[in-house]
């Protein structure tokens, strides 16, 4: 293989790589949100994804400055974010500073539950008020995974499952002894009802014999 066909299978390579990378961005760019506020860039998604269901995770939040792109730092002191699940409850989160990585910010969680969450982030960057609402989904940040669907080779019950099936069980088994009693309670009613008859047809009986 001559000089000029190595440099060409290189420059071939090298293409085919580029066109690679550039078919992964969307699905690279859709793992975190990108927003504007004011005059801060943030960014904003799951520390691990894909995000699975029961595994540590946490709120990613990045924030530079859209003019020169520098890293804003100290937020951790103004601002908290509110994280809620499925259209549940919120709770709220510090958030703390990421080593080695400044302008980077996460707080800690481990997710329990499947679908869509928000994030929403209250307080201020540097003076300016956010009130800041992300929600999870297509084109924006994953939603949190089943566990299962990376379960090989054979799936495990989530911790919820295992809490569902031992509840309808706990529940059959207290149908089952509500039915055990009950059908104890009619036979005593019955023998007690019996008792009384055959008393109270021994009863003349026992008069006239008299």
């Amino acid at each position: 293989m001559n000089n000029a066909m190595v440099r060409s299978f290189i420059l071939l390579r090298g293409m085919l790589l580029a066109l690679a990378l550039t078919a992964l961005l969307p699905a690279l760019a859709s793992a975190h949100e990108r927003r504007a506020l004011g005059p801060y860039t943030v960014v904003v998604g799951f520390i691990n994804e894909p995000a699975i269901e029961g595994q540590p995770n946490g709120v990613d939040f990045r924030v530079t400055k859209t003019d020169g792109n520098a890293p804003v730092e100290g937020v951790q002191n103004t601002l908290r974010v509110r994280v809620a699940a499925g259209g549940g409850a919120p709770k709220e989160y510090a958030l703390r500073t990421r080593f080695g990585m400044p302008g980077a910010y996460t707080a800690d969680l481990i997710p329990t539950q499947t679908g869509s969450y928000t994030f929403q982030f209250v307080g201020a960057i540097d003076g300016t008020t956010v009130n800041e609402r992300f929600e999870s989904g297509p084109g924006r940040f994953n939603d949190i995974t089943p566990a299962s669907t990376l379960h090989f080779p054979q799936e495990v019950p989530s911790g919820l499952e295992l809490k569902g099936q031992i509840d309808a069980l706990s529940g059959e088994i207290a149908m089952a002894r509500s039915l055990g009693i009950g059908g104890a309670i009619a036979g005593a009613i019955g023998l007690i009802a019996g008792t009384i008859a055959l008393a109270w047809r021994s009863g003349p009986l026992r008069s006239t014999r008299g």
